[in-house]
């Protein structure tokens, strides 16, 4: 029997296996050395008893970097039970999952040849596209809302809302079981993310190579984050009680199968759920980024210029409120609607932020569009799917390069993330570790910063106190009646009202609606001004209104 030669695709996966690298690296490599030679062909037969096909999307452009170089990874499928990489005959691209797996895929865009984070996403973006998308439920099934969806779904099955005990009032046992269930799902998704790009790499483009988080970065991050659930179970039990005490109308699964309107308007609002998520994100985050609320609410979340999967909910709690607004549009309004709705909706806004928030640029859900946001942080209010938003008003950043698109205000000077690290770059010898400076727990840095921390600290106990007790606090020189009307003036527009007070007699010298100065009141400013009221601060108020007047 003649001797069979040994195969260079064997050869570099015993390559990558000594270099502890995946094994699907020793297919982009055969790739890329084929095409320095001038090959052509995208199958090649290798010495096996059958043969394999490799084929990395994009053609020779996509191909990894040298296998002993820096790790660049690509959309590569490889047809190989050996290589332990695939997913078997998963559609490629099939709720937001590539073929090749979650990890180490990148999107079929990116230039895998210029570092991460440095493709135009110009071509990818349009309001055609984002019809296009839309009409074609490919927001839906090409997408990773697929994934949350079924989340969504399985707990409201297997762990559907107590009415009876919400009927009873706000007891601590139901909320506990509320509040460990969904830090369990809040945490396995998140924790998953971190463990497979921070502690296992099993990614291999990092946007700013060699930058993690330190111990102190990740307790802060842990601490907001943690926050954020408390705040989910608590507005989660506000809309079941709401349901419970028939103060809201919701329908049950009997009454929607049996009635083709309710089946349909419930069909809608699933697929609909994503399309309004991102239009509110987009207004209440544009609206977060004025600087008399930014100062004291979203520039905490900004800590993270180079965010990890924990950062996509450390935010401030008065961001929270704003921010879980969503959820109550159209759950709270709307008669009809299933339950499933709002769990859907919530999912959407806790779970979501995890992958998006990774830091690297090759797995499920990467987002090169909100990463860029982080990194040069007057750009990309939006999503891919609203960014032909930014695109209209000159904040659109294609790029962690030079922009050609941007016309917005953003500079390094004007960037307290970007001084902080030039800062520390002076006193490290290693520069490259400096992740984010002021992401560490710690005590105000102001008084008018202190002002505002006592008055969220207070505000929240005060929400509790009333929607429990409301007849001690009428106590307070307050009427009965007048008790649900205050709190929720409190909680809806005193994080606003306080923020633009403070910034005025803190001395702050740039203008109280910079970055969008330039704006009329009466024109583009304005408009989204009231466009967040409508979406996040009404929904607020009247939330915590109808709750305490349910317990009147």
């Amino acid at each position: 029997m003649a001797t069979q030669p040994v195969s260079p695709y064997r050869t570099l996966q015993r390559r990558c296996k000594a270099a502890g690298l995946p094994a699907n690296r020793a297919a982009a490599e055969l790739e890329r050395l084929l095409a320095e030679h001038s090959a052509t062909a995208e199958t090649i037969t290798r010495s096996e008893p059958r043969q394999e096909s490799v084929r990395v999307s994009g053609g020779p452009n996509a191909v990894n970097g040298a296998i002993n170089g820096d790790a660049q990874s690509v959309t590569t499928d490889v047809n190989s039970e050996e290589s332990g990489c695939m997913m078997g005959l998963w559609p490629d691209g099939f709720a937001g999952i590539s073929s090749q797996g979650i990890f180490g895929a990148l999107p079929g865009w990116v230039n895998a040849n210029l570092p991460a984070g440095h493709t135009s996403q110009i071509e990818q973006l349009g309001l055609d596209k984002t019809l296009r998308t839309i009409a074609k439920l490919e927001h839906m099934v090409w997408s990773p809302n697929l994934v949350w969806l079924t989340i969504a779904v399985m707990l409201h099955i297997l762990a559907p809302y107590d009415f009876a005990a919400a009927a009873k009032g706000f007891e601590a046992g139901w909320l506990l079981r509320r509040f460990a269930l969904n830090y369990a799902v809040a945490l396995a998704y998140y924790g998953f993310f971190f463990a497979g790009l921070y502690v296992f790499n099993m990614s291999g483009r990092k946007y700013l190579e060699g930058s993690y988080p330190t111990l102190g970065n990740m307790m802060h991050n842990m601490y907001y984050w943690s926050l954020a659930i408390v705040q989910w179970t608590w507005w989660e039990a506000v809309m079941v009680r709401l349901w419970a005490t028939k103060t809201v109308d919701f329908a049950t699964w009997e009454q929607i199968k049996n009635d083709n309107w309710l089946l349909a308007l419930n069909v809608f609002w699933v697929i609909a759920v994503p399309i309004w998520r991102d239009i509110h994100f987009y207004i209440a985050h544009r609206f977060l980024h004025v600087r008399s609320i930014y100062t004291y609410v979203h520039k905490l979340h900004h800590r993270n210029a180079d965010p990890e999967p924990f950062s996509g909910m450390t935010m401030h709690p008065i961001e929270h409120l704003y921010y879980f607004s969503n959820a109550f549009t159209p759950s709270l309004y709307l008669s009809g609607l299933s339950p499933l709705i709002f769990t859907w909706n919530f999912i959407h806004l806790t779970i979501a932020p995890g992958a998006g928030h990774s830091g690297w640029e090759d797995h499920f859900q990467a987002d090169q569009y909100h990463y860029i946001h982080h990194a040069k942080f007057e750009a990309n209010y939006g999503s891919p799917m609203s960014g032909c938003v930014d695109q209209m008003l000159g904040t659109f950043r294609e790029t962690l390069g030079t922009s050609k698109a941007y016309k917005g205000e953003w500079s390094e000077e004007n960037d307290d993330n970007a001084a902080a690290v030039a800062a520390l770059k002076k006193k490290t010898d290693e520069p490259k570790k400096v992740w984010a400076p002021h992401s560490y727990l710690g005590f105000p840095a102001s008084w008018d910063h202190a002002v505002y921390t006592v008055f969220w600290v207070l505000l929240f106990p005060l929400v509790w106190y009333a929607a429990t007790q409301p007849k001690s606090l009428a106590m307070m020189s307050l009427q009965e009646a007048q008790v649900p009307l205050v709190v929720a003036l409190m909680v809806g527009y005193a994080p606003i009202a306080l923020g633009m007070l403070l910034s005025v007699l803190a001395g702050d010298r740039m203008s109280w609606r910079w970055p969008f100065q330039k704006e009329g009141l009466f024109g583009v400013f304005g408009l989204f001004v009231l466009l967040a009221w409508g979406a996040c601060i009404v929904p607020v108020f009247h939330a915590t209104k109808w709750i305490i007047e349910a317990a009147v």
